[in-house]
């Protein structure tokens, strides 16, 4: 009985040992991850490799997938993504993907997060047009005016 004890006692610290020892995923691991799930239309998958901050781009990038025709979709699906580069500096890191769709290089930013290599993605990213808005704020002399077009929301006039 007591050799049955030493060899499950064995197999158990075995078993945590090599559970601690969880290699952590590189920047080029961590991008092309994310890139297959983005292939998949997994966005709940992109999430999990992608900051906090960039949730909401995901979010909207897969509105835009949504609208993609079917054959556009299975040309995505098909694509070939390939590491090409890999820059890391510090707590950053940039990722450079050939991907055989679009038949050119996109680079992905990467940062740690908890001591994880994370997708760091701006709305410049997925909309390569994309102007932020001008800082428009609102104070006391701003007047709202109705706009029949927002369905009655009041929206700031032209000063």
């Amino acid at each position: 009985m007591t050799n049955y004890r030493r060899i499950l006692t064995l197999a158990v610290m075995g078993i945590l040992l090599l559970s601690s020892c969880k290699k952590r995923a590189t920047p080029q691991e961590v991008a092309l991850a994310f890139m297959h799930a983005i292939q998949d239309s997994n966005f709940d998958q992109a999430r999990d490799y992608a900051t906090k901050e960039s949730q909401q781009v995901i979010q909207i990038y897969s509105i835009f997938d949504g609208r993609r025709s079917d054959a556009e979709r299975e040309k995505i699906r098909k694509a070939k993504i390939e590491v090409v580069g890999i820059e890391e500096k510090g707590n950053k890191a940039s990722v450079t993907i050939l991907n055989s769709s679009a038949h050119q290089e996109e680079v992905l930013q990467l940062v740690k997060e908890g001591g994880q290599w994370k997708i760091s993605l701006t709305f410049e990213s997925i909309i390569p047009n994309y102007i932020p808005p001008a800082n428009q704020g609102l104070d006391s002399t701003t007047v709202l005016t109705p706009d029949t077009t927002t369905s009655g929301m009041a929206v700031p006039a032209v000063k």
